[in-house]
């Protein structure tokens, strides 16, 4: 369904037409007046339905020359937080294009396949999960966490294991990898952000696991790199979940992207015509800007895991210089996935724990940190330019363009988080505090040790464990 509203540029009093699709999300938007060039800016909310503006008024209909006013042909900007919509143009008649809902069910092909609906559908999970408050809530549970208060989390993990049954293997939290597990995989598969990352994100992820757990090659380098990162595990989720936040509060404009990279037909969108409904550019500019920053300072963990598969070593990295020594110590991070200049970057990209970096563009960035950049509204353009050294290089990008860089950024954030979690369950697993789901199941275990000493470790801690269980069961 959509809402034809009638403005009048406050300069002029030229009459611009607002086809809104009705949906669940606020929407904010802005064009310029085609007569006289005024910027002007609104917001539609739904519930209940209204609009606010700027530099406009909506037309009374009980004006006496209102049919003359909003007489075909007339410019027109779509509006809509969940499809893409025609930028501004001059509509022709009542009749004049598809609306935006209608112009998404003929971009998804097939009639009669349900398949790429349910893919849109699922796109809206994660602003439901946010707008519900659950998001706040885990920021809550990872707090507890992090802050190791571990009476009142798990408590709390369980009664969200409770209403939540089947979705991870743990089923009771004992101990704190447990916990671990347990939070981690909730918050994966309740939030919704599985269907942002991608339909094979989480089988990905389970791979990704599989091959660190599996080597028994690597088992000690792997030990060692644990031990030397394990004090920032905390800190870098902290600042992670600064990001996500970040995301939650971006994510209602940039569904019209994340659905049509799901369903795979982005590349198919007319962007001469066709983009988002969108003027939070100063949001989307902000997340991009600290998610480039974040990734830099984190990648350093991709690094070391190639470092390890490919060089037998997490210290000897790619290009011939040291983790310890050079890329920790690295004053341009840049320089780490530098590529321009590809064999004096820490990362290649052809080694098997790589993820494609394009998205990360130092102009844009630069660009963003120093105000360096302007928004060609009705054309739906951000143009960065990246003064230095005296030069000046610009970057064009669509607002789509770049609300897509922004959501691969969030997927690399996830990325490098699951690197995170793999790397806690192994310390946690080789410092003998296992998953109660491994205590039958001791081969899980054999996936990660390494030394006679863990395994010593590990085995008089779950014979104490034992010895408890027993004595607990006799006073009964």
């Amino acid at each position: 369904m959509t809402n034809n509203e009638f403005i009048l540029c406050s300069t002029c009093k030229n009459c611009v037409n607002l086809r809104i699709q009705m949906g669940n999300f606020p929407v904010d938007f802005a064009l310029n007046c085609p007569k006289c060039k005024t910027e002007i800016t609104g917001r539609v909310e739904f519930e209940p339905f209204g609009i606010s503006l700027t530099n406009a008024q909506i037309l009374d209909k009980d004006v006496p020359n209102y049919d003359k006013l909003t007489d075909f042909p007339i410019w027109c900007l779509e509006i809509s937080a969940e499809f893409p919509t025609r930028k501004l143009h001059l509509r022709k008649s009542p009749f004049d294009g598809l609306t935006p809902f209608m112009a998404q069910m003929a971009r998804m092909g097939k009639k009669d396949d349900l398949t790429d609906i349910q893919k849109f559908h699922n796109t809206r999970k994660f602003a439901d999960f946010i707008r519900d408050g659950k998001l706040d809530n885990f920021r809550r549970l990872y707090n507890l966490y992090w802050n190791r208060q571990d009476k009142y989390l798990y408590l709390e993990l369980n009664v969200l294991l409770s209403d939540y049954k089947g979705l991870t293997p743990i089923t009771d939290v004992k101990n704190i990898s447990d916990a671990t597990m347990a939070l981690h995989q909730l918050f994966l598969t309740t939030s919704g952000i599985k269907f942002i990352l991608g339909e094979n994100s989480l089988s990905e992820y389970t791979e990704l696991s599989n091959r660190i757990y599996s080597s028994e090659q690597h088992r000690d380098e792997l030990l060692k790199y644990s031990n030397h990162i394990a004090s920032n595990f905390d800190m870098i989720e902290k600042t992670a979940f600064d990001k996500i936040t970040a995301f939650a509060k971006i994510y209602h404009i940039l569904i019209p992207a994340v659905t049509l990279m799901n369903v795979g037909n982005y590349e198919d969108l007319n962007q001469d015509e066709d983009g988002i409904s969108v003027a939070n550019y100063k949001e989307l500019n902000e997340f991009y800007a600290s998610s480039y920053e974040w990734l830099l300072d984190n990648i350093n963990l991709v690094i070391a895991l190639n470092n390890i598969f490919e060089r037998n070593s997490y210290n000897e990295c790619y290009n011939g210089k040291t983790y310890s020594n050079d890329l920790e110590k690295i004053t341009n991070k840049f320089q780490k996935i530098n590529q321009n200049n590809p064999e004096q970057s820490y990362l290649n990209i052809s080694e098997r724990f790589s993820k494609p970096v394009s998205s990360l563009n130092n102009k844009i960035r630069n660009a963003i940190q120093h105000y360096s950049y302007h928004v060609d509204v009705d054309n739906q353009e951000i143009i960065f330019e990246d003064k230095y050294g005296g030069r000046v290089r610009i970057e064009k990008y669509s607002i789509i363009d770049f609300a897509k860089l922004c959501i691969v950024n969030f997927s690399l954030i996830f990325y490098i988080l699951e690197i995170i979690y793999t790397f806690r369950k192994m310390k946690l697993i080789t410092d003998g505090v296992t998953p109660t789901i491994y205590w039958i199941k001791s081969e899980e275990i054999s996936k990660v040790m390494s030394s006679n000493e863990v395994r010593s470790n590990w085995e008089k801690k779950l014979k104490n464990r034992i010895k408890k269980k027993r004595k607990s069961g006799r006073r009964n």
